[in-house]
């Protein structure tokens, strides 16, 4: 499998990467942002979280409408994540019918749910490294910019500048 692109400004990098960031930052501009009101179709804990994350994804400005149903994979494996730890707490990992003891099946939801969040988490710049990437964009954009942006991007996501 191939390795993710780099997202990168800094002139030590490669110009291939270099340039690939900006052909992102540009469709990023003249794209339409996600919607801050949650889909109908989701419920919940999903509802919930993307009420949450959306403001948050959107001040980035490297995640667009396209990215929608990324978002929603995320927010729904969230809820489904909530749900099954509901059954753990209640139930246990382990269960009994008559003399046998049977695994919940709670357990590997909630396995497969955790590796998608950590995975499209990441592809939207919900984890430490992934924020510091886009901080890093920030700080190399802000130069030219006062250094306003990588401020409230690093403050926002609660990094230092």
């Amino acid at each position: 499998m191939p390795r993710k692109a780099k997202i990168t400004t800094d002139d030590k990098d490669r110009k291939d990467q270099r340039d690939h960031t900006e052909a992102l930052k540009k469709v990023a501009e003249n794209a339409e942002k996600l919607s801050t009101t949650p889909p109908k179709h989701l419920t919940g804990e999903a509802k919930k979280l993307w009420s949450k994350i959306v403001p948050a994804l959107n001040e980035t400005g490297y995640v667009i409408q396209v990215d929608q149903s990324e978002v929603e994979t995320l927010v729904i494996n969230y809820a489904m994540l909530r749900e099954a730890y509901e059954s753990v707490k209640k139930d246990g990992v382990i269960y009994s019918a008559g003399d046998k003891l049977f695994k919940n099946p709670a357990v590997a939801i909630i396995d497969s749910a955790t590796k998608v969040i950590k995975s499209i988490g990441s592809d939207l710049g919900l984890s430490p490294q992934s924020r510091a990437t886009l901080i890093d964009m920030a700080k190399s954009d802000e130069e030219s910019d006062n250094e306003t942006k990588g401020e409230d991007l690093a403050g926002y996501f609660g990094g230092n500048k």
